[in-house]
């Protein structure tokens, strides 16, 4: 999968998707760190990629509405130690499948992934 790495993900984190196989855009190492939320999501846009993000405000469906974008992760692991918030994601990303990711907002929270998709009128 094509994923972009927000500033605030464990560079492990990155290291880890791309030991599984995934392309990581990680904007650290591209010395785009200090770019604006609407920015970030707008080169995920333009690059088709999944943004994985440690940001809150990426978990509003308001504005980043599931259907409209390539996939949103918020990886909501706070106050644990880098090597086990690296766990727990790469846990959880190994049990979601890109089906689950694509267009849609998953939130990777300890002890649970949660997964909110596009609403389809009926």
């Amino acid at each position: 999968m094509l994923f972009i790495a927000d500033a605030n993900v464990f560079v492990p984190m990155v290291e880890g998707l791309r030991q599984m196989g995934h392309d990581v855009f990680d904007v650290k190492e591209k010395g785009l760190e200090n770019l604006s939320d609407p920015e970030l999501f707008q080169l995920a846009q333009n690059q088709r990629r999944i943004l994985i993000t440690m940001d809150k405000d990426f978990s509003s469906i308001l504005l980043y509405p599931p259907g409209e974008h390539y996939g949103i992760i918020v990886v909501k692991l706070y106050r644990l130690r880098v090597a086990e918030a690296t766990k727990l994601f790469i846990d959880a990303i190994t049990d979601i499948t890109p089906e689950d990711i694509s267009g849609n907002l998953v939130i990777i929270d300890r002890g649970k992934t949660r997964i909110r998709k596009e609403k389809l009128d009926d």
